[in-house]
């Protein structure tokens, strides 16, 4: 990426969540600790942002809270082939008719592609998968919670309990997570955590799609454990050592090729 386009991301994001740590900046744009720390030093001196202990604060900070991790129109860029090919084998798990929870996240929104037109019951709290969801008539009827819209991640949150997803009983819920390990699907943000966390206990089964490098990465904010977990989908980028740790727990891990993917039985035809 060059110079010039960094900083202009570097400023965009810093405005959108009024502080950003460096180590984010480091992971969203894919470069070295210390190209970034250059770049904020020139942007400050450029008066664009200011300088912080461990990243940079906007000029004029927002008010409203803002999101731990990459932001939806980033993460959608970052391996969409291997996100495509996990999509492909969520949908085999989906027969029409059923009630379908799909949390929020890139990998989720290319389930909600595939899943356009047909006859199901849907509660996302995303806007993008709603939208993408309502493309096409006939087909779902789709539920959202209601909440504070959070733009950069595209997603609907709430701090109260009460926010119509308890009056939802769904089949199975479809989510990506930030990363997944021997502690299970984990979140950066505890707003996210909490939403993904609700959204479980509103179906019977829980599905994790998750590409190869969200198991290269931890957090400490668990959004089920391993046990609790159904079905784990993620790709062939995954090392043999992470692939046995996740099925020494988890009943179903199905590792998918980029290109191809092999049908299994549905979730209703499954004992």
């Amino acid at each position: 990426m060059l110079e010039r386009e960094r900083h202009r991301l570097i400023v965009k994001l810093t405005n959108e969540r009024s502080i950003i740590a460096l180590s984010d900046l480091v992971d969203m744009l894919d470069a070295s600790e210390a190209t970034i720390r250059r770049d904020i030093a020139a942007l400050d001196r450029n008066g664009e942002l200011r300088r912080v202990r461990g990243g940079a604060e906007a000029l004029r900070p927002r008010h409203q809270h803002q999101l731990a991790g990459v932001p939806f129109a980033m993460s959608r860029d970052v391996n969409v082939a291997q996100k495509q090919a996990i999509a492909r084998e969520a949908a085999r798990l989906v027969e029409d008719g059923m009630s379908v929870i799909l949390n929020a996240g890139s990998t989720t929104f290319e389930l909600a592609r595939l899943l356009r037109g047909r006859n199901l019951d849907v509660l996302t709290n995303s806007f993008s998968i709603a939208g993408e969801l309502l493309s096409v008539r006939p087909g779902c009827r789709v539920t959202i919670p209601s909440g504070t819209v959070y733009p950069e991640h595209n997603i609907i949150l709430s701090s109260f309990e009460h926010d119509g997803t308890e009056s939802f009983a769904g089949e199975v819920l479809f989510t990506s997570c930030y990363g997944l390990g021997r502690a299970g699907a984990t979140e950066r943000d505890p707003l996210i955590a909490r939403a993904a966390q609700k959204l479980a206990h509103r179906a019977e089964r829980v599905v994790v799609l998750a590409d190869s490098a969200k198991l290269k990465v931890r957090s400490s904010m668990i959004v089920a454990p391993l046990e609790e977990i159904d079905i784990i989908i993620t790709d062939s980028g995954a090392g043999a050592a992470e692939i046995e740790l996740l099925r020494s727990l988890c009943p179903d891990v199905r590792v998918m090729e980029a290109a191809t993917a092999t049908k299994p039985p549905s979730l209703r035809s499954a004992s």
